[in-house]
């Protein structure tokens, strides 16, 4: 005669069964290391902006950089790098500098210097979220005699550059020219300009040399 296990005592096997399951596992866990207690922590980095500047340091108006290959004119130097220069929500960076120039050419006339052109190169741009107006009228070089000069409208025109940018779109970026008659007997040491919004004057120092005139 054939003996069956009951359906009772199979249970019970059955319960051994998962119970020393559970109690393997349990071991097995306790005995395995913990990937989240040994894995090495990564370190914080800063994540870098659009100008390469952290993202955790304060958001100080800036200039996207100088076009990487510029052809440099005759006379023309490259001004020293300087943080850029903020009269209200205009932000003004010099970036070359000509002067001794006896006569400038554009496309349809020629112009003579009644002392010398000198010519700046700038870069600016709005910083805020609204338009603004930049008028050249605003801006002069100074000299080492002591004087300001305003811009040349004439030369300004006959070289096609802007005499005033309005608007200036929201953080969008302006290079051009701003040309000047200045006295042959003078050098020239600084630049200055204020916004069209009642905003200070400010003096960007230019360095001082002897240009040839021609």
């Amino acid at each position: 005669m054939t003996l069956r296990p009951s359906r009772r005592d199979t249970a019970v096997a059955l319960s051994g069964l998962l119970a020393g399951a559970a109690l393997a596992a349990a071991v097995a866990a306790a005995a395995w290391p913990s990937s989240a207690g040994t894995a090495p922590t990564p370190s914080a980095k800063p994540t870098a902006g659009p100008t390469g500047a952290s993202a955790s340091s304060p958001a100080n108006p800036t200039l996207p950089p100088d076009p990487a290959n510029v052809t440099m004119r005759p006379k023309e130097i490259t001004l020293p790098s300087q943080s850029p220069y903020t009269s209200g929500k205009i932000v003004l960076m010099p970036l070359r500098l000509t002067c001794g120039l006896s006569t400038i050419e554009g496309t349809h006339a020629e112009q003579q210097a009644v002392g010398q052109y000198c010519r700046i190169r700038v870069a600016l741009t709005g910083n805020d979220a609204f338009t603004h107006t930049f008028d050249v009228a605003k801006t002069a070089l100074t000299t080492t005699a002591g004087t300001s000069i305003g811009y040349s409208t004439d030369a300004q025109q006959v070289k096609r550059q802007p005499e005033q940018i309005a608007p200036v779109g929201s953080h969008d970026r302006y290079e051009f020219d701003i040309y000047y008659d200045v006295p042959r007997d003078v050098t020239v040491n600084g630049f200055t300009f204020s916004d069209n919004e009642g905003g200070q004057t400010v003096h960007a120092t230019l360095p001082v040399r002897d240009w040839p005139f021609s």
